[in-house]
């Protein structure tokens, strides 16, 4: 069964240059894990307060190919970026309903 972490995050305003960094570190890594990666910039918030700059949905082939990735050496290293490159991040695993 397939699993799908979704990340929703703000930029932090000095942090381009570790977005940059993270991206480039984390994108081979997830497609190493054969995860499906769609990214969606916030435009306008329709229902509730909160406004977002990324939403990103990763769709992984099973749980176990998810904490793998999450749990490997490689993303560790990335973490540091991560940390400089958004203001607030927020990721959650979910399943379909269906």
């Amino acid at each position: 069964m397939t699993n799908t972490m979704i990340t929703i995050a703000n930029f932090a305003e000095d942090g381009a240059e570790a977005l940059q960094r993270y991206v480039d570190g984390v994108l081979p890594l997830l497609e190493q894990a054969g995860a499906k990666v769609q990214r969606y910039s916030g435009i306008a918030t329709l229902v509730g307060g909160d406004r977002f700059d990324l939403v990103a949905v990763m769709e992984f082939p099973s749980e176990a190919a998810m904490k793998q990735f999450l749990l490997s050496d490689a993303y560790t290293a990335m973490e540091p970026y991560r940390e400089k490159a958004f203001k607030f991040l927020t990721t959650f695993s979910s399943n379909s309903l269906l």
